[in-house]
């Protein structure tokens, strides 16, 4: 008995220290990797996950957080703090069983390993950053275009100066360049901020005399692009100049094959013709949609309201102007089976546009004019490169 006795003790005093010892390794569990009075703790990380979850002490400053994997450190896509809890945006999903540490100056680390996915099945996710909407344009966009204006419905005299009673259909032709550069942005986002230049300068048929001047190239049936194009520049009776600022700020079906976006557009500019003693003011505010890329890539469709002070005799901010224009790259084999595109440097493009210049409910003119045209690289067609 005294033997027992003895044992009881000893027994007792073995299960005390066992149950310390059990308690001290299920905290060192729970706290894994975990340095001891850190400001870092992670919350559970799955196989798959593309933000890590931190909690830190509330006067901790997260902006010098690091993080790593495998001992790499890696760069976030986003470091955002709610509460007591920093949220860490990956560009690429974590893997299971891969040790991932955090690391906040001076001295608080924690890491933790990665655990097996909740739930298995499906295809693997590869990348954390939501692919962006195809955008086919560049940083600088330059290029020139030629073809005939036909202006339906419009008083009679070019200046406009006043409606007439029996409007007509003339016809001239026309050339212009035009210029976009991404001011803020990037390629494929879809807020952009846009800065562009156009010019438009028409030749009335009439006032060509190809009997006096046969060798002119718009007299001829054939002429190189680059002449007809200088030809309608120096012979000009007319010229609209524009300066436009425009704030894309939506894409609709961006994950299409033909994404759509839409836009705020603030245009400032003028016209002139031959005799005019000045310059006619012609602005616009409005909303618009675009083709940023595939076959149709730049086609437009804008609503504005704004002035058009060539038509006199109502010049202020009351005109409704729609626009609509319809670009597209020509079929191969239509375009190789014709001289005319072949003497075109670059890839050609053809493109219809309509433009409407209301005054609605008042008694100034309207006008209705259609572009018929091809629209080229001038970049491929002047200095021997593209792209």
């Amino acid at each position: 008995m005294g033997y027992i006795r003895a044992i009881v003790p000893n027994a007792t005093r073995f299960a005390t220290v066992l149950l310390v010892v059990c308690v001290a390794l299920c905290h060192a569990a729970n706290a894994h990797g975990q340095t001891p009075g850190a400001a870092l703790q992670f919350l559970p990380v799955r196989d798959g996950d593309c933000t890590l979850r931190i909690q830190v002490q509330s006067d901790a400053d997260i902006r010098d957080l690091t993080i790593a994997i495998d001992t790499m450190q890696i760069t976030a896509r986003r470091i955002v703090r709610r509460g007591d809890t920093a949220r860490v945006a990956l560009l690429e999903p974590v893997r299971e069983n891969e040790i991932v540490s955090a690391t906040l100056p001076p001295s608080s680390t924690a890491s933790t390993r990665v655990l097996q996915a909740t739930e298995q099945g499906g295809a693997p996710i590869t990348s954390c950053v939501t692919p962006t909407y195809t955008d086919d344009r560049g940083v600088f966009e330059a290029s020139g275009y030629i073809g005939t204006a036909f202006d339906n419905f419009a008083p009679g005299e070019k200046s406009y100066i006043a409606p007439e009673a029996s409007p007509g259909t003339h016809s001239q032709f026309l050339a212009g360049v035009e210029a976009h550069y991404r001011l803020v942005g990037n390629k494929g986002r879809t807020f952009q901020i846009w800065l562009g230049t156009f010019t438009l300068h028409g030749v009335r048929s009439g006032d060509v005399d190809c009997n006096a001047t046969p060798s002119l190239a718009l007299c001829q049936a054939h002429p190189p692009v680059q002449d007809k194009f200088l030809a309608i520049i120096e012979h000009a009776t007319s010229i609209e100049a524009y300066f436009d600022t425009r704030v894309e700020f939506w894409t609709f079906q961006k994950k299409s094959e033909m994404p759509i976006k839409a836009y705020a557009l603030a245009r400032f500019g003028f016209t002139n013709f031959t005799g005019s003693p000045k310059v006619a003011n012609n602005d616009a505010l409005g909303v618009g949609v675009l083709s940023p890329s595939g076959v149709f890539r730049d086609s437009t469709a804008v609503v504005a309201w704004g002035r058009s002070e060539q038509f006199a005799s109502d010049p202020g901010w009351n005109r409704l102007k729609i626009s609509g224009r319809l670009i597209f790259d020509v079929a191969p084999g239509f375009k190789d089976s014709l001289e005319f595109w072949k003497r075109l440097a670059g890839s050609p493009r053809a493109f219809v546009q309509i433009n409407v210049d209301r005054n609605p409910g008042g008694g100034a003119p309207d006008a209705v004019i259609t572009y018929v045209g091809i629209d080229f690289d001038l970049r491929s067609m002047f200095f021997g490169f593209g792209g």
